[in-house]
């Protein structure tokens, strides 16, 4: 702001008849619009001293332009505007995939699997030869900073991310989402306070809003907004040695739920999981304590309990387990030593698990070595031997049944995952092997496929849990797809019913759909591929029974069965629409719609009939009510 005042010119003496300048509060409009010092005139009604001397009409207008002063004022108004509290009429309407609760959900997406009754909690059950109840309670606060817990009621602080401010109100919501929904699958956060969980690390408070976003976002932009930026805060807090515990954290919980721009080939979950589990390793959390004094620096002091870095490792085993599974590729490191063994046999006191964290843990530690088995001999001879996988069959079920005698439908469908994860290798035969064995394989492979879509089916039915599961359920899911599909789709058809298989494929590619979270997404653009292979599945001869090995991609292990049906599946919906063969419409009363030659050749997987996203965003966008 412009000042008239001014101390008697440098150089210029006490007694010298220089000009002397007065204060004046507002400079007059010709010397604000010169952007120079408005010397006033002694004279109270007499014009500035440069325009007397330019012969300018000297006006003070205190409304011409507002102050510095008052245009801070107006800026720290519209942010005291932003964050206040808003009722809830006035917030904008939910988009159809962001649920209210569970057992709503499917009705917010026009989904078929309508629950009778209130979702029960499936994460509460107790294994029974531990303790009466294993299921910890979070811990409200961290340090001696307890104090900052809110159990007052009051809202939480509003905070900012780059250019959006988020309220209070707001950011207790999205927690509140969060550790209802999403938590329960990887209990790693043990704090629900946002304020203390943002005083710790910014990264893994937004990683949490981001992720409850996924189906509770407020505003239609917020959850595009939150990936965009989120992304280059990861990128920058990795770079700096050592990370932090909220840091681990965070690319776990972004490896469990990743943004929906991943694509087959370029998926960062492997890499955010590798990174955590370095990064625990080197700040020694795998020890299962928080504050090892062999991993104590005077230059890096760690605040994690020992409850915390337990649970965080624990998380570092399930998701790279699964990641590596899905991914197709070995795990760097194996995470299932000794502290892992102490959560599980109930001696780690501090760190009390719930039931089904340990039997993701029990399945993922005998997966592991089931993988680094399968990983050498896919290595010496391109094949596996049917008696190693029926040998890893039958252990992994006879311990099971052993540990785990009466289990929830949460527990049978990761049991159920973990043997299609051993029995897909049936799929991997050695050279020379003997069809008739081969087809008697492949049939017990179907069956567990069959159970765990049903058994997935059931649980969304009564929990919606295909909207909140993390994301290596659909790509298990999408296993057994494959598989269904892969021996319906054969020469070999004894004992299958085509109208049972129909029924089955079309329900599962519809419960799988539910997964996505935009027209555009990985969910969505392999759903669509799926729906329309299964729809031209008569114009297309049917595989030889021995076609079905897998010999392409026997170096992707477990994941090479989807990856092989993917590349062929796409081969094939090419060849047709370059043929301009007509497809038969989904059994929905839709007409029928005709393939048009293709502009260009999709260079992989990720591209998959743009033409068929194009139909199916518009009947997706129809069946939400959009124009």
């Amino acid at each position: 702001m412009a000042q008239a005042s001014e101390s008697p010119q440098p150089g210029v003496g006490q007694d010298s008849p220089g000009p002397v300048r007065i204060r004046r509060n507002t400079a007059c409009v010709r010397c604000r619009d010169a952007k120079v010092k408005c010397n006033a005139s002694l004279a109270p009604s007499q014009p500035c001293l440069r325009c007397t001397k330019l012969e300018l009409q000297c006006v003070v207008d205190k409304s011409h332009k507002r102050t510095k002063l008052e245009e801070l004022a107006a800026e720290v108004q519209t942010i005291k505007d932003a964050v206040a509290p808003r009722p809830m009429t006035d917030l904008p309407s939910l988009r159809s995939v962001q649920l209210p609760s569970p057992h709503l959900a499917s009705h917010s997406l026009g989904d078929p699997y309508h629950p009778a009754a209130p979702a029960p909690n499936l994460f509460s059950r107790a294994r029974p030869f531990i303790r009466a109840s294993e299921t910890p309670a979070l811990t409200p606060a961290r340090t001696s900073d307890a104090a900052s817990t809110r159990f007052s009621g009051g809202p939480a602080e509003p905070r900012a991310l780059g250019s959006r401010v988020f309220s209070g109100e707001d950011i207790d919501y999205y927690f509140e989402k969060y550790f209802e929904h999403f938590h329960p699958y990887l209990p790693i956060v043990r704090t629900r306070d946002p304020d203390a969980c943002y005083k710790r690390g910014p990264v893994l408070f937004w990683a949490v809003i981001v992720t409850a976003c996924r189906r509770f976002a407020r505003d239609s932009t917020v959850f595009q907004f939150l990936m965009d930026s989120l992304l280059p805060e990861i990128w920058s807090s990795v770079s700096q040695m050592p990370l932090r515990l909220p840091i681990i954290n965070a690319l776990l919980l972004l490896a469990a739920w990743p943004f929906t721009s991943v694509r087959f080939l370029a998926d960062p979950s492997l890499v955010f999981v590798g990174i955590a589990m370095n990064s625990a390793c080197l700040t020694g959390l795998h020890t299962g304590q928080g504050a090892h004094d062999e991993f104590k620096t005077p230059f890096c002091k760690f605040d994690t309990t020992d409850e915390e870095a337990s649970f965080t490792w624990a998380g570092c085993g399930i998701i790279s387990h699964r990641v590596s599974t899905y991914m197709g590729c070995p795990s760097s490191s194996s995470p299932f030593n000794k502290t892992i063994d102490s959560l599980l046999d109930g001696s780690n006191a501090s760190a009390p698990i719930p039931r089904y964290v340990a039997i993701h843990l029990e399945t993922a530690r005998f997966a592991s070595r089931v993988l680094r088995i399968m990983s050498a001999s896919l290595e010496e001879a391109r094949g596996v031997s049917h008696h190693l996988v029926a040998q890893m069959e039958e252990e992994y079920t006879n311990v099971q049944a052993l540990l785990y005698p009466d289990n929830s439908d949460m527990d049978n469908f990761i049991i159920l995952s973990t043997l299609l994860d051993i029995q897909i290798y049936y799929f991997m035969p050695l050279p020379g092997f003997s069809q008739e064995l081969f087809k008697r394989n492949l049939i017990k492979c179907y069956t567990t496929a069959e159970s765990l879509i049903h058994q997935a089916l059931k649980l969304h039915r009564q929990t919606a849990f295909l909207h909140y599961a993390p994301h290596f359920v659909f790509r298990t899911f999408l296993n057994a797809i494959c598989v269904i599909m892969s021996v319906h789709l054969s020469s070999y058809t004894k004992g299958f019913q085509a109208d049972s298989v129909d029924s089955l494929v079309r329900e599962a590619i519809r419960a799988m759909r539910t997964c996505s979270l935009q027209d555009d997404d990985l969910h969505f653009r392999v759903t669509s591929m799926l729906d329309k292979y299964w729809n031209m599945r008569s114009h297309i001869p049917r595989v030889e029974v021995s076609d079905l090995a897998v010999s392409v991609f026997t170096t992707r292990l477990g994941a090479s069965l989807t990856f092989g049906c993917l590349r062929r599946w796409k081969r094939d919906i090419e060849q047709a629409r370059n043929a301009s063969t007509p497809i038969p419409p989904v059994q929905t009363g839709e007409p029928p719609r005709k393939i048009t030659p293709a502009s260009h050749s999709l260079s992989s997987i990720d591209g998959i009939s743009a033409s068929v996203d194009a139909n199916m965003c518009i009947r997706r966008r129809s069946s939400r009510g959009r124009p």
